[in-house]
């Protein structure tokens, strides 16, 4: 990855974006790059190189990558720039003519695309076809030279507008209707087009139905092999869905309601759940604000993966199915957020954000329907886990696969008693991992922590490594080394404290301490009199502390800490514990969560019903898929915490802050979704499901419950405004 010339490409787009808006030559929309059409802007862009950024030099194009591209089309959307007229060439057809296309194809369209000189619609669909793709009826049937196509295409956004059609057609017949068909290129000025408006929901004219009698294509325009129409046309969906419009269509509506909000400028108080009038966010509008951000960071972090995975020669069909059918959800869902906050009639005249909500209604409905109806979506992604099996066991890395090796047959139900396992994960030196080697550890990163809490998730085992790595990584910041084998963090809930008074005693109550009678030594965070914070050090057996014990839904113990007049080593200041507990919490859903779905792709592959595998019901593959999102997007969130964490950048806890929403969310949707297709054999102990799920829902609210870390993800980005998220949405390339 070249960050200068990724950065290069943002700088660049964002001038011409900012002279435009300065200009006053087009307002921010949402849907842009279907609806916003002017090939005054396509040339602009055309003329600075970004169109066609990531082709292939020698055909007119910039000779970067798929993430160049990402950076460009992001920068777009966020502004809601007028982008229709080259979209749908620069995303799909023009990789397709560079990948299938003749060389006489290549020189002819790739040039003039990324010129602005020629533009594309899609001939995809067909009247009476819904979703069925392959159920092509135009035809292509062989003339002296080329071909004759024949039939009707719908929905072809600006038809009337374009130079150029792709069009999918058959050529023939095989055994499945996938046989046999071939992908054309059909100028649109050609003798037997023609083209009928139909209107939207909005009133306005970018859809079509296209007819061809007999029109004529060339040979060279045939893209690809005949017959193979197919294969190439799922590795273009890949294009289609796996683009970053799919999350950012009504970003600008986002943008504006935040500016709204950290204005001050939502009504002139309280509004139900809404924003506050001077400036202040409420608890529920900060909630709905973060739980927003963090579906949104985490689905860009996605697009990046899918980009870098097309970079990498991959068609990352199922991630692109993934990242559309999560990424058009949440569109869907920042037009209620907004409507929510702005709490009133909306006006489609309106300026500014009310004016945007209009625009994101009105084009929502098709959010979840075009490249690709949701149910299709679905379909793709549970045949995707299908074939995985599931997950994603160790993630490919060295020290995952020991930690699958050692803990494979361990996991079960926990008790009041360490498990015989502690014992091997002791030796092997795991619960000081991340722990620097002077200070008696074994050395590693958090990287290597999070493998291994993982992994301890994954195989359902209960031990105390993340409590004591979490507790020695912060004695030995403070110089100090570890006093037994068993050490554990307190941190108190909201609504608990600790209190360190000037004679250096602690007084306070922690509840539901992991692993709290076990431990020779805590790490408590304490509240001086000054009101700063600091961790102090607590030994086993200290005068004034005493112990309920307790346990979580998993069962395992989580017991009541009293601390009264307790002497203490002060650390210092809290540092990062709290972000490093919520993200190992967060890592180890994320292996539990895997182990569920593995489970539940097992189950429904072979349980039967009616005379066929459940997975054959399309309800129950929808199921699955959606649980496999879920599980996806909570992988990509812990690694992207992980990485801010590690690399100690600041506002890490932002991260860390999405991670724990997104884990807490897929935690909750995946064991319903578990338990659900299971039926009844998964609500009792003699299935092992539930060795996962309630792990899931016991650990979904450790460290800070999802609700809370939302609201602080929230209320901070309320008050920084929207210039500061975009930069902490898209900083990964940096």
């Amino acid at each position: 990855m070249d960050t200068k010339e990724l950065a290069e490409a943002r700088r660049t787009t964002r001038e011409l974006v900012d002279a435009w808006l300065r200009e006053g030559r087009f307002a921010p929309s949402c849907d842009a790059w279907l609806r916003g059409y002017d090939l005054d802007f396509t040339r602009a862009m055309a003329a600075r190189g970004l169109i066609g950024i990531s082709w292939p030099a020698e055909y007119g194009g910039g000779g970067g990558s798929a993430l160049t591209r990402l950076v460009v089309t992001e920068e777009l959307l966020r502004a809601g720039a007028p982008v229709a007229a080259h979209w749908i060439a620069d995303r799909q057809i023009g990789p397709s003519i560079v990948r299938h296309g003749s060389d006489a194809a290549k020189a002819t369209f790739l040039p003039a695309i990324a010129s602005g000189a020629v533009t594309f619609c899609l001939g995809m669909s067909e009247p009476d076809s819904g979703s069925d793709l392959a159920s092509v009826r135009t035809t292509a049937t062989r003339a002296e030279g080329g071909w004759l196509v024949t039939g009707r295409k719908i929905w072809t956004s600006h038809a009337h507008r374009s130079t150029h059609a792709y069009v999918l057609a058959r050529t023939g017949k095989g055994e499945r209707k996938h046989d046999g068909l071939t992908e054309f290129i059909v100028d649109m000025a050609a003798s037997g087009v023609e083209v009928r408006p139909i209107h939207d929901l909005a009133g306005e004219h970018h859809f079509n139905e296209v007819t061809f009698d007999a029109v004529f294509v060339p040979d060279e325009h045939v893209l690809g092999a005949v017959g193979e129409g197919w294969r190439q046309v799922t590795e273009q969906l890949a294009l289609e869905r796996g683009g970053v419009e799919r999350v950012l269509s009504t970003y600008p509506l986002l943008a504006a309601v935040i500016e709204t909000v950290a204005g001050g400028t939502v009504g002139d108080g309280a509004v139900g759940d809404g924003a506050v009038g001077d400036g202040a966010v409420s608890d529920g509008a900060a909630e709905r604000i973060g739980e927003v951000l963090a579906r949104l960071a985490t689905l860009r972090a996605m697009a990046f993966d899918v980009a870098g995975a097309m970079d990498a020669g991959r068609a990352p069909v199922h991630e692109a199915a993934m990242l559309k059918d999560l990424g058009t959800t949440l569109e869907r869902d920042i037009d209620e957020l907004a409507r929510n906050l702005l709490d009133t009639e909306v006006d489609p005249g309106a300026p500014g954000a009310e004016g945007l909500l209009a625009q994101g209604i009105l084009a929502a409905p098709g959010f979840t329907i075009r490249g690709g109806t949701t149910e299709v979506l679905r379909t793709v992604i549970s045949r995707g886990a299908i074939a995985a099996g599931g997950g994603r066991s160790a993630g490919g890395s060295d020290l995952g696969a020991v930690v699958d090796e050692v803990l494979d047959g361990h996991g079960g139900e926990p008790g009041d008693d360490l498990p015989a396992i502690w014992r091997t994960v002791r030796e092997l030196g795991w619960p000081a991992v991340g722990v620097d080697e002077a200070r008696g550890g074994e050395g590693g990163d958090l990287y290597d922590v999070v493998t291994i809490v993982e992994g301890l998730g994954r195989h359902r085992v209960s031990v105390p490594v993340a409590e004591t790595i979490l507790a020695r990584r912060a004695l030995a910041v403070a110089g100090r080394d570890a006093a037994g084998e068993v050490a554990t963090v307190a941190l108190p809930p909201r609504g608990h404290g600790v209190r360190l008074t000037a004679d250096g005693r602690l007084h306070g109550t922690v509840p539901k301490v992991p692993w709290g009678r076990h431990a020779a030594q805590l790490v408590v965070p304490a509240t001086l009199d000054s009101g700063e914070q600091e961790l102090v050090e607590v030994l086993a057996g200290a005068a004034g502390l005493s112990w309920t014990a307790g346990a979580n839904l998993a069962g395992e113990p989580r017991d009541a800490l009293h601390l009264d007049g307790t002497p203490g080593t002060p650390l210092g200041g809290p540092g990062d514990v709290l972000a490093e507990a919520a993200l190992l919490r967060a890592a180890a859903l994320t292996g539990a969560l895997e182990t569920a779905l593995g489970q539940t792709v097992s189950h429904v592959t072979v349980r039967e019903q009616f005379g066929r595998p459940l997975v054959k019901f399309q309800a129950v593959a929808a199921l699955v898929a959606a649980m496999a999102s879920e599980a996806e997007s909570a992988r990509v969130a812990v690694r992207r915490a992980t990485g801010a964490l590690a690399e100690g950048r600041p506002d890490a806890w932002t991260r860390v802050a999405a991670a724990r929403v997104i884990t807490g969310r897929a935690a909750t949707e995946g064991a319903r979704i578990a338990h659900q297709l299971h039926a009844a054999m998964g609500i009792t102990r003699e299935h092992p499901l539930h060795l996962a799920t309630r792990r899931l829902w016991a650990w979904r609210d450790e460290f800070g419950t999802a609700r809370q870390w939302s609201e602080r993800l929230g209320r901070t980005f309320a008050e920084r405004g929207p210039d500061r998220l975009w930069r902490w949405i898209t900083e990964d390339e940096s």
